[in-house]
């Protein structure tokens, strides 16, 4: 009985042993901290962080990260949220987060990666008595009075858009452009982009604006463009945005994602063809844009542009001199926000609201 009590006590202590071995060793393998809800659109470019998933980085830097599609206006709802809708983080802009900080001081923009540059196009039809940018350019017009001619045309015409988001800014900037009066020269039909497209390919409105995969498809059905990227204005920054309380618990796990997104992008750029099949394949199952292959090739480092280093990034987005520079879309999206469209009481202070240079200088430490 002696011998069996001492083989049973050996064989708890070795469980008991294993056991704490096996916490031990799981933490050294970066174990999955808390969940991390993060909202996505179905956009070809807001998808681009399910790759992190579908290739383990987020566990093995130590992150569960769940995603939610959720349409471009509802990311900044659901930061606000506390139902089933709730996200911790979003992809979204700088125009979203001015838009939105009124209503809720809490948000932020903690991190911008991806400038839309390029992205944007005001697209008309072929046979439309509206001219594309590229009619007067052709005609030897310098380049600053050919925009503002392409862009005057815009008076007493109809333009589809999503109202109160950069797209619609976009559409305010061109009238700034050709000297119109947002309020009273153009009207302004209001719907999401994917109806948006499907309007103005029946037939309704004179031009729109939407996101890349909406410009995409329009494009492949003969749709020209009026006017594009910077000539709309300064461009907008995609990154992600989250809330002050939730970035103050957690900033290691943000540093991670972030270091994940810089890992994303330099797949990305060595392997277009596997990363194009995974995102064009969840898109669709999401969107009617219709987006190929061939189309993500397009539309990569062309319309918009990732940096792929936290260098490039600072030279880009951060310095002053940068061909992106944040400011400059900042104090555009207050001029829109609370003089053109008056839906905030007041311009954003980037003190109250934006974050990234802080999160900058972490990633450098």
């Amino acid at each position: 009985m002696k011998k069996i009590k001492t083989i049973l006590t050996f064989l708890v202590l070795l469980v008991v042993i294993t056991g704490a071995s096996y916490v031990l060793f799981s933490k050294d393998k970066k174990a999955p901290s808390n969940t991390i809800v993060f909202g996505i659109s179905p956009f070809q470019d807001t998808f681009m962080p399910i790759l992190g998933k579908e290739k383990g980085w987020y566990e093995e830097v130590g992150l569960n990260v769940e995603f939610k599609v959720l349409g471009w206006t509802e990311i900044q709802e659901s930061l606000s949220s506390n139902g089933t809708q709730k996200i911790d983080i979003g992809i979204n802009n700088i125009s979203s987060v001015i838009a939105s900080h009124h209503n809720n001081p809490e948000i932020i923009y903690l991190y911008g990666f991806n400038t839309f540059d390029n992205g944007f196009a005001l697209m008309i039809r072929p046979n439309s008595e509206l001219k594309p940018l590229t009619y007067f350019l052709e005609q030897g017009i310098n380049r600053k009075e050919a925009i503002k001619l392409t862009a005057e045309q815009l008076k007493n015409k109809t333009v589809i858009t999503t109202s109160n988001t950069d797209m619609e800014q976009g559409v305010a900037a061109a009238t700034q452009r050709g000297l119109l009066s947002f309020e009273k020269d153009i009207k302004i039909i209001n719907l999401n982009p994917d109806e948006g497209l499907a309007a103005f390919l029946s037939g309704e409105g004179d031009a729109y604006i939407g996101g890349i995969p909406q410009r995409t498809r329009a494009t492949k059905e003969g749709m020209v463009e009026m006017l594009t990227g910077v000539d709309l204005g300064p461009a907008p920054i995609n990154g992600i945005v989250s809330t002050k309380s939730f970035y103050n618990s957690n900033k290691d796990d943000v540093l991670k994602l972030l270091k994940v997104w810089f890992k994303i992008v330099n797949y990305t750029n060595d392997n277009m063809e596997e990363v194009a099949e995974i995102i064009v394949s969840k898109l669709n199952e999401t969107s009617a844009s219709n987006f190929t292959v061939d189309d993500f090739k397009i539309f990569w480092n062309n319309y918009e542009h990732y940096p792929a280093t936290i260098e490039e990034i600072q030279n880009s987005i951060l310095d002053s001199d940068g061909d992106n520079y944040w400011k400059s879309r900042w104090d555009d999206t207050n001029y829109y926000f609370n003089t053109v469209v008056k839906t905030i009481p007041k311009p954003v202070s980037p003190k109250d609201a934006f974050y990234m240079n802080k999160v900058q200088d972490e990633l450098k430490n």
